[in-house]
């Protein structure tokens, strides 16, 4: 079966302190259950207020799970940057690999601002991709319990982006 790939970016749901720790890896753990079936996997950044995802499986099952993200409340302003055909994955086919990163402080994202704040939006496509390509190289290096480790640790998800 062919490969695909959607790549997006949405507004997240505002959760702040504990609670967001909480609201990602609550979010990782119901995207695995209802993705790893259909062969469904990728890369979720929770940038500052924004969600940057790359999903990858065969047409329909991605198709399907983008469906679900549309009509979820976690996320708002949802805009395809990319999507297409795959020659190979870049990520496991064994669960979502989740980063929740500060712009302010991660070096790799001083380069992407348009303004004082980042905003995915307001980038030029050709910066966008190149920042979630970035990102998605780190990701892709990243093994299933690191991935597990980062995405419960802000810090080492600071430094794995580094």
């Amino acid at each position: 079966m062919p490969l695909s790939s959607i790549t997006y970016i949405s507004r997240a749901a505002e959760v702040r302190g504990e609670r967001r720790h909480m609201f990602l890896d609550g979010l990782v753990k119901e995207a695995d259950r209802n993705n790893a079936p259909l062969g469904v996997a990728g890369c979720l950044i929770l940038v500052d207020d924004f969600f940057i995802q790359v999903l990858e499986g065969a047409r329909g099952p991605i198709s399907e799970t983008y469906a679900r993200i549309m009509v979820d409340d976690r996320h708002s302003d949802i805009h395809i940057v990319g999507a297409g055909p795959l020659v190979m994955r870049r990520f496991p086919a064994s669960g979502l690999a989740a980063f929740d990163i500060n712009s302010a402080t991660n070096p790799v994202f001083s380069k992407y601002k348009v303004r004082p704040e980042f905003c995915p939006y307001q980038m030029a496509p050709h910066a966008l991709a190149d920042l979630i390509e970035q990102i998605a190289l780190v990701c892709a290096k990243l093994d299933t319990s690191n991935r597990r480790r980062t995405a419960e640790t802000p810090e080492a998800a600071q430094a794995a982006l580094a």
